[in-house]
């Protein structure tokens, strides 16, 4: 007696698509591969945000300590002749004042130093004020 299967035969592509039922070790290897690339992508991009908002706050305290020791020094209207230093919070500011126009004019210039991962930055302010009843 000859057995005999019922149905039409079935093809390998479709034996082999039948045993495979998940996904093979290479697969999975490229899929976490792919992934982990990526997150380290965004990892690298956090830290670099981090590193330029940083560098922005430290830019923006600059600008406000150099406009603010200019405003000390022009205050009180024509400012003497003279320089000076000081340290705030790792910056260094340097300023001086300087006659200008035959005495008539005062010229003042604050330079905020203050150090990045380069080397130092320099952040230069200068104003002039005119000495009425001077000259």
């Amino acid at each position: 007696m000859l057995l005999r299967a019922r149905g039409p035969p079935l093809e390998a592509d479709s034996r082999s698509a039948m045993n495979r039922l998940g996904f093979t070790i290479a697969e999975v290897v490229v899929a976490v591969l792919i992934l982990s690339l990526g997150l380290l992508s965004l990892v690298g991009t956090a830290a670099l945000a981090t590193r330029m908002v940083a560098q922005g706050q430290r830019h923006t305290r600059a600008s406000v300590l150099g406009a603010q020791q200019l405003a000390i020094l022009t205050s009180g209207g024509c400012p003497q002749e003279g320089s000076g230093a000081a340290v705030h919070g790792g910056f260094r500011i340097a300023w001086s004042v300087s006659s200008e126009a035959g005495g008539r004019m005062r010229r003042a210039h604050v330079v905020v130093a203050s150090r990045t991962h380069g080397g130092m930055r320099l952040d230069t302010f200068s104003t002039a004020v005119l000495c009425r009843g001077r000259g």
